[in-house]
């Protein structure tokens, strides 16, 4: 007889679900939220099988949500509303160095004039 397995997921503080696993391969559920069960691969290994789309997308955003204890698809507008709302990042090093560059153009041209 083949074994049933149950799907937990978690979130983050908004709804996103963050992290999928299955019964099989979780020792302690503490933080978890078991969404479904069932018999065979969908349900044994649902890092890689439950959800149609991964969990994340290209642009980093979780793709599920949990609404009103079911996982349901995040919205685009969810989805645009996080990208805007992330920090601007920290400037590299090229960054940094094309600063200096063009504040020394600056500053050279400035000194020619005078």
């Amino acid at each position: 007889m083949e074994e049933q397995y149950t799907v937990y997921i978690r979130t983050d503080a908004a709804g996103r679900i963050v992290e999928i696993n299955s019964s099989a391969f979780l020792a302690d559920t503490a933080g978890w939220t078991a969404i479904d069960e069932g018999y065979g691969d969908k349900y044994h290994h649902a890092q890689g099988n439950y959800f149609a789309l991964p969990l994340y997308g290209p642009d980093g955003c979780a793709n599920y949500k949990l609404a009103n204890g079911t996982p349901a698809l995040r919205t685009e507008a969810e989805k645009t509303a996080e990208i805007a709302a992330r920090p601007a990042p920290e400037p590299t090093q090229l960054d940094r160095v094309e600063a200096q560059i063009a504040y020394t153009a600056m500053i050279t041209d400035t000194m020619l004039e005078v």
